[in-house]
């Protein structure tokens, strides 16, 4: 063997630098090019879901999942004696967006005992006030919101529900989460 087939590579200081800020730029080239990749797909999958009939999923199954349903309840038989006095005509009628609930929705500063078995989004626990505040807020957006009791003294719990699915509560979840209501806790009574 010979002396001049052997190669030796001494990095001094500043290769060593160098090397290091070359490496961590290119990891910063792939980060941006993956964070570009992800942005893109999420526009994709937003656009998607704006608009369902191209996702193969039409705007009703996006309303039923969206919707809670509300309590069967049969309405009574009307007789001649029970019919309404006065009707109006369908046209002057409002336009309706949401069924109608059963029942009355209770008063938001009403304090409701939870539906046993039922699981609820619980939005908060506040100060009376600021609890039926809420409350409103969350029924103005089609929430079934309701008040009920809390452990501790002077607290009030906010609740979202009753809901018997858990997509049904996921659904409520992320709407929720788009309001601005990042704190959610998911209770089954």
């Amino acid at each position: 063997m010979s002396q001049g087939d052997e190669k030796e590579l001494i990095l001094g200081n500043k290769q060593l630098v160098s090397l290091f800020f070359v490496v961590v730029a290119l990891c910063g080239v792939f980060f941006a090019l993956g964070y570009m990749v992800r942005g893109s797909s999420l526009k994709s999958s937003a656009a998607t879901a704006d608009n369902p009939t191209a996702a193969g999923v039409s705007p009703s199954d996006t309303v039923k999942r969206q919707q809670p349903e509300p309590p069967t309840a049969e309405p009574p038989a009307q007789t001649a004696e029970t019919a309404p006095e006065s009707t109006r005509p369908a046209q002057d009628a409002p336009p309706t967006t949401a069924p109608l609930p059963a029942a009355p929705a209770p008063d938001a500063s009403s304090v409701t005992t939870p539906e046993v078995g039922a699981s609820y989004v619980q939005v908060g626990a506040l100060a009376r006030a600021d609890a039926e505040a809420t409350v409103r807020t969350l029924r103005e957006q089609h929430f079934p919101a309701l008040l009920a009791a809390s452990s501790k003294e002077g607290l009030y719990r906010v609740l979202v529900g009753p809901y018997h699915q858990t997509t049904d509560v996921a659904d409520a979840k992320a709407r929720l989460k788009a309001l601005g209501f990042s704190d959610t806790i998911v209770q089954k009574q």
